[in-house]
């Protein structure tokens, strides 16, 4: 009984060896930062998602452009979010999908957080006219111009 544990104890400490080497040395620079980026922004984390993200091949995986122009958006800086959130745009990324409509409506809300109502209202309606409810948007749309 004695030896059964010892061998059952020495192939769990193997396999722990196993995972450790595979993900130290066998794992990319590139996939542990867009895991981690994602990681970082689904617990809200996005200066560190946004630092990430900057490190990872965005040929690789195009999803980066979303989620760096997402996190941008979410930490305030306007400028960054519209610059990755077009770039994501104009490789019609997801196009057809609920996604592409969201990356319209975050687009929309960046160019009118950053004050350019025409672009925003442009991506605001496309966005419905693909069926995404973009009622709250336009009221802040409307809100903002009714300031000016």
């Amino acid at each position: 009984m004695k030896k059964v544990l010892q061998i059952v104890i020495g192939l769990v400490a193997l396999g722990f060896l196993i995972i450790i080497i595979k993900n130290n040395f066998f794992t990319s620079a590139d996939t542990t930062s867009y895991e981690e980026g994602w990681n970082a922004y689904e617990k809200n984390q996005y200066e560190m998602a946004i630092f990430n993200f900057n490190h990872v091949d965005k040929n690789k995986h195009p999803d980066v452009w979303v989620g760096l122009g997402s996190a941008y958006l979410k930490t305030g800086d306007y400028t960054n979010a519209i610059q990755h959130l077009q770039k994501a745009y104009d490789l019609n990324y997801k196009k057809g999908t609920e996604d592409y409509t969201k990356l319209l409506v975050s687009l929309g809300m960046s160019y009118l957080y950053a004050g350019n109502l025409e672009k925003a209202q442009f991506y605001l309606e496309k966005a419905r006219s693909l069926g995404y409810d973009t009622a709250v948007n336009f009221k802040i749309l409307d809100s903002i111009r009714s300031k000016r």
